[in-house]
């Protein structure tokens, strides 16, 4: 939340005299279970730590603030304000965290609790008066700074301003309460989403379509009924391949209500919040507001760059909805049949079965979960130039969490990551990063320097491997895996000295992009050797069926792109235009000019946006902005450079260990050599000259 910029981008101290990227070779001290006790908070645990997070910062804010004005350093002010900062943060996103992943309800609920005055009191402590005072004291001394020193310098005092201390008390006071609101009911948004449970009852002759596989893996009620989840191993197979349409429609329909009313009136409130917040900081909407600090730096480059990629995506568009119309009335024998909501994935499929002579299934079988853990760490070990050891003896959240260590192939320490990979009740419903140790610069007791090693999780639903059921994967899903655990290596190689500078703590509009760029291993015949192991005969994926995937890469990218465009739109749109029309009924506009397909009647879908409640707000353009340099990072892997260790090494040291400490732009140049152009995303999308 930008409002709050100054702690969650927190800002962290550097050691005089240590160049900022040669931290390698400081100490890194190993963790202990000990380290990951907070995994085990009880109610009372976490209710006792957000008593401490918020006594603890009063206590270190009040002795920075009694610092003599002549006395003031950078060390001593900037940096200790952001070590002070990345304390309380890093408490607070593991309460967050728990929220999201804990089984038991009680502890989500709790966490919940926690969350929601943790933003209040973390929000108050941060407009504090006398430390602001003390930052811009250092600022008037005028010392010269360079580099990562300089630029959280900068960014400090433009987060103040943002939080309006430029402002009238009284506006300040305003705008301090619209971010205690708008952090509130955001957390509110996402547990709603979290906790939304619902499913479909289906017989045996009702799952036609559907592999022994899929069918093993579900649950059942007491009539004997299978039950499909909203959870997405159950969802989006059952919407590809169940030849029952009546079905596919119950269970969209109900995926289109996720979240609820309730979430419909809360986006409605955090809309017009943010409306409020954009004017009274001076911004001329909240999407101006939102992009100042990062690449677009301004809410019309954001239109401009959707305008142009809608008009460019319409006839591909156009072309692919004739496509699977006519593949409908082929198959129903109905000549005036048209592509409802619920056909769409359907029929999609089966075109692309059909056209590029594809059997999903027959692909699914090549990718078990565990070989494409295997391989994917294999590709990212060769790459970066790391080694990951499974840690075992330490007591996590849940029985299937896994853990690791990474170190250098010289057997240095480097840092940790986690995996929580199968689904569960209350569980994050998506796949996601999260970061819960920010790696970064301090001082021993001794004085000497040392590295604090990052930690982060991968949070997914992938369906859990069982007897007779080795959990196999969608190409789609496979991509993902790679995805997300880009994520998770982007956070824990940082070298970044400061905090807020740490891991993928980047601008929101580039955070996406060093992952989107390496789902490209899914698709190059080299690392497909690895990640895939077919679940009966071992074989590898045979270079007829790669040649098949690529080929079908571009198949109905128009309307995923215009899909992520229609969403990006309806993003845009209600945070550029007045408030007036019903959400639902915004979205529902946009995705019937834009994607040709009227959504379910009974849609509630912004309620499920999770995006929208914070975070991606006025941002979700960030996913096709970022892909312009994802595909452009991707043309120095080309030319069987797929797993060149020295490509590699660039890439890990110019875009995942440096984080934030530099402008992005110059992070793109300097790994490319060049400036970065639009040629690979335009080819990639199917507009390419």
């Amino acid at each position: 939340m930008d409002e709050n910029a100054l702690r969650t981008q927190g800002v962290f101290s550097c050691l005089p005299g240590v160049v900022l990227y040669s931290v390698m070779s400081l100490k890194r001290s190993p963790y202990t279970p000990a380290d990951f006790a907070w995994t085990q908070w009880s109610v009372a645990d976490i209710a006792a730590m957000a008593t401490k997070i918020i006594a603890t910062e009063k206590t270190q804010l009040s002795a920075l603030k009694q610092i003599p004005a002549a006395q003031r350093t950078f060390q001593n002010t900037v940096a200790a304000l952001d070590l002070i900062q990345n304390e309380a943060q890093t408490a607070f996103l593991k309460i967050d965290f728990l929220m999201n992943v804990s089984p038991l309800p009680e502890v989500r609920e709790a966490t919940k609790e926690a969350v929601d005055v943790l933003n209040r009191e973390l929000i108050e402590l941060s407009y504090d008066e006398g430390v602001y005072r003390a930052v811009k004291e250092y600022a008037a001394l005028g010392e010269v700074l360079q580099g990562p020193e300089k630029k959280l310098l900068e960014t400090t005092m433009r987060a103040y301003r943002r939080m309006g201390f430029d402002l009238l008390s009284e506006v300040r006071t305003e705008v301090k309460e619209n971010a205690k609101k708008r952090a509130e009911l955001g957390t509110e948004f996402g547990k709603n989403i979290n906790d939304w449970k619902d499913h479909i009852a289906v017989t045996r002759d009702e799952l036609a379509g559907l592999p022994d596989s899929y069918i093993a893996g579900l649950c059942r009620d007491d009539k004997g009924k299978y039950l499909v989840t909203l959870e997405y191993p159950d969802f989006v197979p059952f919407m590809e391949s169940a030849q029952n349409a009546s079905k596919r429609q119950e269970l969209a329909d109900k995926n289109s209500r996720k979240g609820g009313e309730e979430n419909l009136t809360i986006l409605a409130e955090l809309v017009k919040l943010r409306a409020e917040n954009a004017k009274l900081l001076g911004y001329k909407d909240h999407a101006d507001y939102k992009t100042e600090d990062r690449m677009a730096k301004r809410g019309q480059a954001v239109g401009e760059f959707l305008s142009g990629l809608r008009d460019g995506a319409r006839p591909l568009v156009a072309k692919e909805l004739l496509d699977i119309t006519a593949l409908k009335r082929e198959d129903t024998g109905d000549k005036e049949a048209e592509i409802h909501y619920y056909d769409v994935a359907y029929y999609s499929r089966m075109l692309k079965e059909k056209r590029y002579d594809m059997d999903e299934q027959k692909i699914k079988e090549y990718f078990p979960l565990a070989a494409v853990k295997n391989g994917m760490f294999e590709i990212y070990q060769t790459l970066l130039g790391v080694t990951f050891t499974r840690l075992e003896g330490y007591k996590l959240w849940h029985e299937d969490v896994e853990l690791y260590e990474v170190r250098n192939t010289d057997g240095a320490l480097v840092s940790y990551f986690m995996l929580d990979l199968y689904p569960r009740e209350g569980k994050y419903s998506h796949a996601a990063a999260f970061n819960l140790v920010n790696g970064h610069l301090h001082k021993t007791e001794g004085g000497e320097g040392a590295y604090v090693p990052p930690v982060a999780c991968m949070v997914a639903n992938f369906p859990k491997p069982i007897e007779g059921n080795p959990s196999l994967m969608s190409h789609y899903n496979v991509e993902v895996f790679l995805h997300e655990f880009g994520h998770v290596m982007h956070h824990v190689l940082t070298q970044a000295a400061y905090p807020s500078q740490s891991g993928f703590a980047t601008a929101w509009d580039f955070v996406e992009a060093p992952s989107q760029m390496l789902e490209n291993w899914a698709w190059e015949h080299e690392s497909l050797k690895l990640l895939t192991k077919h679940h009966e005969t071992g074989e590898v994926i045979p270079a007829d069926m790669v040649e098949k995937l690529r080929k079908a890469r571009l198949h109905m990218i128009g309307h995923d792109t215009m899909r992520q465009l229609s969403f990006a739109i309806f993003d845009f749109k209600i945070h550029t235009e007045p408030f007036g029309t019903p959400l639902k009924e915004v979205l529902r506009n946009t995705l019937i000019d834009l994607m040709g397909v009227a959504p379910s009647p009974v849609s509630l879908q912004p309620a499920g946006f999770g995006h929208m409640g914070g975070g991606y707000d006025a941002g979700y353009y960030g996913y096709l902005w970022l892909r312009v340099y994802a595909a452009d990072m991707y043309t120095r892997f080309r030319d069987g450079k797929v797993l060149d260790p020295e490509v590699g090494k660039a890439y890990r040291q110019w875009i995942l260990e440096k984080g934030s400490s530099m402008e992005e732009i110059d992070l793109v140049r300097g790994f490319l050599g060049r400036e970065p152009n639009n040629k690979a995303f335009l080819e990639s999308i199917g507009l390419g000259g």
